[in-house]
Parts: structure tokens; C-alpha cells; sequence
């Protein structure tokens, strides 16, 4: 009896059939979606981390059935630097599922990570409320799932905000990228999955692009003396890919005709929202720096994309109401030791 199928390396031959494949498969949770590249991401990665692909073929057609990448780097975890390995982007042909697929492509990128970073390397991959299938096969390898996360499309302001009192919202100088690690560090040493940051590398996040135009910003917030009290980093999602929602609970889809935080054609240009952070006492500032961006950007994108742990302190400043639109993010988790529970969670731009 022949093989049902063959995992191997992906290659730049592979990508219309794997774009094909995309196209075909969207998101199975909640919020069903599927995502359209713009740019093909290199496989040496951003400096900070690096890409795994891989497929699997039926043998007999050569055709591909299933795809997945991953992401390779290294994040505190239980106090201290670990490499990481994220699962992403799993996709099976629909006639081609229940046959193990998903869970051949897991172990290969496992394996290839373990070949890499070692034994210690964290397994994690996030699961969509209501992805059922997902959720079931990451059951083969977790050890832990982390409690749940927030996703929130916040929409973009209609008319500006209030001007804070002391407060003013600029993008930082090349001097001052040491004084925002310092910030993101201090306000992220105690959650798991937080990268770590050194001015260095900072400035090798943010001048990464594979365009010739910027798709990584920061901004922040400092008082009349200058002194930084609030920042957050912005990922230009919109030039590199889109969101394209195929389906939505009748609940929000109620909900977005106030509040438009999906546009009518359903496609997504994200502004992805990273490492929000604020120093002591200065919440007023990072609210107020979350509002300026939510005016000064709409031209750049649809909305604004956050993910946060559902007990962060940034939570208070997104004004999340009952009937704001969003879903939750699980993250299941192989590791030892076992993740604690009761730290705060960072995901992983």
C-alpha cells in the first residue's frame, strides 16, 4: 500500500500552489477568514527570527495537499530565554483531511526546530475560538494551553482626539531606542512569550522590511521634559498581506453595522499593534497615545489590530465594551517546565 502522502521542504516552486491552497482554506474558528500575501516573506527571516515551510504531496499526483510554516527565534519564558518555535499557517485540502496531514506537518516543524534550537526549544501555536480541529490536534503535542487572549479590530477615528494635557505623541529618535527597551522590558519581564529587547535589536525590528518602504514604526508618548512615559510599536500589515473575512457570528456582524470596524467588502488592512506598554502611573498617556494613533494612521489602514492577554492592565485602556467585535486566542504550549498559569502572556508579534 503507497504512502497517502509525502512531507518534505518547501520551496519558492511550491508558493502559487501553496497561495492556491490558502485561497481554499480559510480559518476554521470563530471569526472564518483567509489571508492574501502581498509579498513573499524570505526564509532568512526579519534578523530576529527565521521562517520554516513545508508541504506535503500526494504521491501519486505530486499535487499539494497541506502547507505550514513556522517561525523560529527566542522570548522569555517561565524568567528566562528559551528559542521558540510558532506553528503557523496549517492547511489541508479539504479532501485530503482526517488522514493526519496536520499532524505530520506539526511534527516536522518540531523536529526541524529541535534539530536547530535544541531539546529546550517552546512549541506554541495559537488557536482560534471555535477551531475545533485545531484545537484537537494540538492536544497530540501540548502540554499546556494558556488562558484566553484577546483579538480586537479597533476602528479608526472619524475626528481627532482630545490633545492630552502634558502629553506629547511623536515618533522616538534614534538616541532614545535605548530608553524604549528599557520601557517594553520593564513592563513585559514578568510575561511569558515577551521578546527581548536591546536598542540593537530594536533598531533591527524596526528597519526590516521586504519592501523599499518602512512596514515597521514606533511611536510614543513623553511628557514637556521629554522624559518617555507610554509607547507601542505599529506593523504595517496592510503592505504585506490582507485579511479577507469570509464569515462572521451574526453578533458581530450586527454590531459592525455601528460600528464599521470591518469595511463592507470584508477585506482588512490591518495596522498590527505591538509591545503596548506604559511606565508607572502613566496609563493616562498610553490612553492617550492609543487614541492619537487611532486618528493620525487612519489613512494607512482599516483599523487597528491588538492582541492582548484578557488580564493585561492594557486592557483597561481600550475601552472594551460587551458589544466591542472581537475573538479570543488560545495558545497551546510544549514545554517544560510546565507554563504557570498565572503569568501575564505576551504574544508573539
Amino acid at each position: 500500500m503507497s504512502e497517502p502522502f509525502r512531507v518534505r521542504h518547501a520551496t519558492p516552486e511550491d508558493l502559487a500552489a501553496i497561495v492556491r491552497l490558502e485561497h481554499a482554506s480559510p480559518d476554521g474558528g470563530k471569526v472564518q477568514f483567509r489571508v492574501r500575501e502581498h509579498v513573499h516573506m524570505p526564509a532568512a527571516g526579519d534578523g530576529l527570527s527565521r521562517e520554516l515551510g513545508v508541504v506535503a504531496t500526494d504521491p501519486s499526483s505530486q499535487q499539494l495537499v497541506g502547507s505550514a510554516k513556522a517561525r523560529l527565534g527566542t522570548f522569555l519564558y517561565e524568567g528566562q530565554e528559551r528559542p521558540f518555535l510558532q506553528l503557523l499557517s496549517l492547511k489541508v485540502q479539504p479532501n485530503h483531511r482526517h488522514q493526519g496531514i496536520g499532524a505530520a506537518l506539526a511534527q516536522w516543524r518540531i523536529a526541524a526546530a529541535e534539530t536547530a534550537a535544541g531539546s529546550e526549544v517552546v512549541v506554541l501555536a495559537d488557536i482560534q475560538q471555535g477551531n475545533e480541529a485545531s484545537l484537537g490536534a494540538a492536544r497530540r503535542w501540548a502540554t499546556a494551553f494558556t488562558p484566553p487572549a484577546l483579538t480586537i479590530p479597533a476602528t479608526m477615528r472619524r475626528k481627532p482626539p482630545r490633545e492630552p494635557t502634558g502629553v506629547h505623541v511623536r515618533r522616538p529618535e534614534p538616541g532614545e531606542l535605548a530608553a524604549v527597551a528599557r520601557g517594553v522590558m520593564a513592563f513585559t519581564k514578568e510575561h511569558n512569550f515577551a521578546r527581548i529587547w536591546t536598542p540593537e535589536r530594536l533598531a533591527t525590528w524596526l528597519h526590516w522590511s521586504p519592501l523599499d518602504v518602512p512596514v515597521r514604526h514606533y511611536v510614543i508618548a513623553v511628557d514637556r521634559s521629554g522624559a518617555l512615559l507610554a509607547g507601542l510599536a505599529l506593523r504595517e500589515e496592510g503592505l504585506l498581506r490582507t485579511t479577507e473575512l469570509v464569515h462572521m457570528p451574526a453578533t458581530i456582524r450586527a454590531v459592525n453595522l455601528l460600528m464599521h470596524a470591518v469595511p463592507r467588502d470584508g477585506r482588512l488592512r490591518n495596522l498590527n499593534v505591538e509591545h503596548l506598554w506604559f511606565a508607572p502611573g502613566a496609563e493616562h498617556a498610553a490612553a492617550a497615545l492609543w487614541e492619537q494613533v487611532r486618528w493620525t494612521w487612519r489613512e494607512r489602514g482599516t483599523n487597528l489590530l491588538i492582541t492582548i492577554d484578557a488580564r493585561s492592565p492594557v486592557r483597561e485602556l481600550l475601552s472594551i465594551r460587551p458589544w466591542t467585535p472581537k475573538t479570543s486566542i488560545t495558545t497551546a504550549v510544549r514545554a517544560q517546565p510546565t507554563l504557570d498559569p498565572a503569568r501575564l502572556i505576551a504574544p508573539i508579534e
